[in-house]
């Protein structure tokens, strides 16, 4: 095994002294929209001085563009809208994008401290008010020092913005009856305003329950926003930003409240993603380090890690074009790597991509704050690799484990997982890696089981979110070999070697699910060396195998006239009449060659026996991909190994919950089998 020494990045970066000294509280990161507006004493000072909020801000491609749109209308000048609606997942950078807009429109020249925020228009003094509508009580309202009660959110709007602008609504807030547009505009007169509202969704469906007159305040608060909106969308120095949740569930399941919001300022707002792509990787530096990295180092880190996933595609690539995207893969791994070092990509995309449909789990602000123990613990017990990537978490650190199961809401439940399998003193992780140690003793600091152990734990929550035509739908956690490896082999660990401790892994483990495609890290304990040794005495059986998937494509097929499944000769295939046929081919066929795969289809599809086909123009072959068809013979090995360790439950006195897990692993290899082979055959 060939390796290269690089310096730990512990060596060369340098991190941010809160995260040093471990001294990020939960407040740090919590922007708490209504306390900064009220300028409360109890905010950090990082959230509540202008200069030093910048400090640790990382503008984004889409903040810059809405802070332009923003301070530029604020300043009188057309050509922008002037009505802007945020939108994105929980989490997602929704309440720092309105925290920046007000800082900056309080104090515009407080952006000057770095370089991306100078040349915004300066509007110079700014009225802002904000509504914080998961705070403001529908029914109790507000209360003045002066004893005062604001009742509505067009009140809380309009005093904020001084008693002059308040006195213009304040029989309608009495009330709690919207102002109409004229009023409205009335009450916006004067110095250049901007206009936050903030969780506006929560406040809504609380304030459905409060009666006014035949109405209610939630269908008046409606008619105030769109009212509201007309007028700022016509002024000339205003300006209103609301943010909206990204989903039925944030949004309490109340579809048709949301539905409703975000129709009804459709006509003239403009959508806004605070965070998009690969923008998290600077927001995470700019809040994490002390300054960033050395261009070279990072630079020599992203090569290593891109040449050696790129000699394990490159080997495993059977045609010039996969050789191509191998190379490919390596140049973009190499320019993400370099603008997330010291992280590793994978760990940025396990948070920001499948750790983000965890309900507990809020993105950037989640993200922050577990990187920020891992950093802190890597500092603390040592151990720091190259890069800090899935399988680098020091999970074994107190504070990192806490971290985790507070950002993910876990509470206690994978401890059982953690000690058996990954950093207890007996777990199999461990013992594996002792045994290669004493094998290899360059693999002593490595850690690979333990390594790989940890990775397909950062990918056990969530999972993936695809569009499927109809709609979006999470897939179920876990991660393929290939992702895994691509996510953890690196200058001191090869694929061949990875490879190797991963099937030992499989077999070991005593939580660790393996489904014939992904790795998953599970509360409940496995059956897996049950299920492998049957599975070794099934796969003596290919016919067995052969006919099962073709009783899986027969019941598949049922009720479809023109599917002629296996045929071995084109007599096979009817000739008699004219009708379209549809003739599945057999796996056996993905084995052939090139040349022999032509000529057996063309006598398929030009013969009949002895004689030419009639109606060649109405036959399709249906050809099994040579890539599906092993994971295909596997799952249905599977399959059949389980339907026999279920017959004999009794003398292997099966529990319960072993029962249990036997038919779920039955459900995922069917589902294994569907996706490998069968699903074209619908």
């Amino acid at each position: 095994m060939t390796t290269y020494t690089i310096r730990p990045w512990t060596d060369v970066v340098l991190l941010h002294p809160d995260v040093e000294a471990g001294a990020l509280t939960e407040a740090m990161f919590a922007i708490d929209l209504g306390a900064i507006a009220e300028r409360d004493l109890s905010v950090p000072l990082v959230n509540r001085i202008p200069e030093a909020f910048f400090r640790a801000t990382y503008l984004t491609a889409d903040l810059r563009k809405l802070l332009e749109e923003v301070l530029a209308s604020l300043a009188g000048r057309p050509g922008y809208n002037r009505v802007l609606k945020l939108r994105s997942p929980f989490g997602g950078g929704k309440s720092h994008t309105m925290a920046t807009l007000l800082h900056a429109a309080r104090d515009r020249q407080a952006l000057n401290v770095i370089p991306e925020g100078r040349g915004f228009a300066d509007p110079g003094t700014v009225r802002v008010a904000v509504f914080d509508g998961e705070k403001f009580d529908a029914r109790v309202g507000k209360t003045l020092p002066d004893g005062r009660i604001i009742r509505t959110m067009w009140g809380w709007l309009a005093w904020q913005l001084g008693e002059e602008a308040y006195q213009v609504v304040a029989a309608h807030d009495a009330d709690r009856v919207s102002p109409g547009g004229d009023v409205i505009k009335q009450m916006l007169a004067g110095a250049p305003t901007l206009f936050l509202l903030d969780e506006v969704v929560k406040y809504l469906e609380r304030a459905a329950g409060v009666e006014v007159r035949d109405s209610n305040l939630q269908r008046q608060a409606l008619d105030f926003i769109q009212n509201m909106t007309v007028e700022v969308s016509g002024s000339t120095n205003t300006v209103m930003v609301y943010s909206l949740q990204s989903s039925v569930r944030q949004a309490m399941g109340n579809v048709v409240l949301l539905q409703t919001v975000d129709t009804l300022t459709n006509r003239i707002d403009q959508l806004r993603e605070p965070v998009t792509g690969d923008e998290v990787m600077y927001i995470l530096h700019r809040r994490l380090l002390a300054g960033n990295p050395l261009e070279e180092t990072a630079q020599e880190v992203s090569q290593r890690y891109s040449e050696t996933v790129t000699a394990m595609e490159r080997a495993e690539a059977e045609n010039l074009i996969a050789r191509q995207q191998a190379e490919e893969d390596g140049l973009a791994l190499a320019t993400r790597m370099r603008k997330a070092y010291p992280f590793h990509p994978a760990l940025i995309d396990v948070m920001t991509e499948r750790w983000a449909a965890v309900d507990a789990f809020q993105r950037t602000r989640g993200a922050l704050r577990f990187l920020a123990a891992c950093l802190q613990g890597i500092k603390q017990d040592g151990g720091a690799r190259a890069a800090l990537g899935p399988g680098d978490v020091p999970i074994g650190n107190a504070g990192v484990r806490l971290a985790m199961v507070k950002e993910l809401g876990l509470q206690n439940e994978y401890d059982p997982v953690l000690n058996a399998d990954i950093v207890g003193p007996n777990s199999r992780a461990r013992k594996i890696d002792e045994r290669l140690a004493r094998e290899t003793p360059a693999l002593d600091s490595v850690k690979p089981a333990q390594r790989l152990a940890t990775a397909i734990l950062m990918y056990s929550f969530g999972g993936l979110r695809r569009d499927t035509g109809q709609g979006e739908e999470t897939l179920p956690p876990g991660v393929t070999e290939s992702e895994l490896l691509a996510a953890t082999i690196g200058p001191d660990l090869d694929n061949i070697t990875a490879k190797a401790v991963l099937a030992e892994l499989r077999t070991r483990c005593l939580f660790l699910h393996y489904d014939g495609v992904s790795y998953c890290f599970r509360k409940d304990p496995n059956v897996t060396k049950l299920i492998e040794d049957t599975e070794q005495e099934v796969a003596k059986d290919q016919a067995l195998v052969s006919q099962r998937i073709k009783e899986m494509l027969s019941n598949r097929l049922a009720g479809k006239a023109g599917a002629i499944i296996w045929p071995t000769t084109s007599l096979d295939i009817p000739d008699g009449e004219p009708r379209f046929l549809i003739g599945y081919l057999p796996p056996a066929f993905a084995q052939k060659s090139s040349s022999e795969q032509t000529e057996s289809a063309v006598d398929y599809c030009t013969r009949y026996g002895d004689r030419p086909r009639r109606y060649r123009n109405g036959l399709g072959l249906a050809i099994p991909d040579k890539r599906h068809v092993e994971p295909l013979r596997r799952a249905v090995r599977y399959l059949l190994a389980i339907e026999r360790v279920k017959i004999k439950k009794d003398q292997l006195r099966l529990t319960k919950e072993q029962l249990e897990q036997l038919k779920e692993r039955q459900s995922t290899e069917e589902g294994a089998a569907v996706f490998s082979g069968l699903a074209s055959a619908s």
